[in-house]
């Protein structure tokens, strides 16, 4: 039987253990300056220099992190977010509100919209504020993108290859890339050779960044 474990990370914010596939949702160096470090300051902020709105895929929404960081980080810029996650094993609600993102001084404030993101019906769209579009889609990525969803900014945070190796081949980022604006930015805390030829056969020119705490390397990708 799966269980969901609870574990403080070294920057004081939590991460989970989930024993059925024995790994963390976020580093246990710390969750949220990880998930800064790859999808806001790799990700976001590039992509937010080259386009005026922004759509956003999220490959696992696992805790909710990324979106919550995303949510603050468009609404500080001002900067009209379309967020778009696809999570086939959603959190229960217990588990999610156990999180103490919303205690940090970074996301204070957000706790209600943590929760109603969490909370999302499948597909429903929901307006967080005027600057954050969310919607959530509880199935695998695999049921297919729209060619004309136009996404420009791409967070690949999957379980790693070994957990999900569905996930991680030519085929799924092949169809990533073709639901992708040209100039358009992925970003992933994997940083491995194989993902890195992947990436470049789908369309994508690479380049490696350092990592965050306790990683050495992290791929950045720009849809060509």
């Amino acid at each position: 039987m799966t269980e969901i474990e609870k574990v403080l990370t070294e920057d004081g914010s939590h991460t989970l253990f989930n024993s059925g596939v024995r790994e963390h949702y976020h580093s246990i160096h710390g969750a949220i300056q990880e998930s800064m470090h790859v999808f806001i300051r790799a990700g976001f902020s590039l992509a937010s220099e080259r386009f005026d709105n922004l759509s956003v895929l999220e490959v696992g929404f696992g805790t909710g992190l990324n979106a919550l960081l995303t949510l603050e980080a468009s609404t500080q810029l001002k900067i009209r977010t379309l967020y778009t996650a696809y999570e086939p094993f959603p959190l229960s609600l217990d588990i999610a509100s156990g999180l103490n993102y919303t205690e940090t001084d970074l996301l204070i404030g957000h706790s209600s919209d943590f929760i109603t993101m969490h909370k999302a019906a499948d597909g429903e769209l929901m307006k967080i504020n005027p600057w954050f579009l969310f919607r959530k889609y509880l199935c695998k990525l695999q049921s297919g993108l729209s060619p004309e969803s136009a996404f420009n900014l791409v967070y690949f945070d999957a379980f790693s290859p070994e957990v999900e190796p569905e996930l991680w081949t030519p085929d799924i980022f092949q169809m990533i890339r073709e639901s992708m604006t040209t100039g358009g930015v992925l970003v992933t805390y994997s940083a491995r050779g194989e993902v890195r030829r992947i990436l470049q056969s789908s369309g994508f020119r690479v380049e490696r960044l350092p990592g965050p705490p306790g990683k050495r390397e992290m791929l950045r990708a720009t849809a060509i």
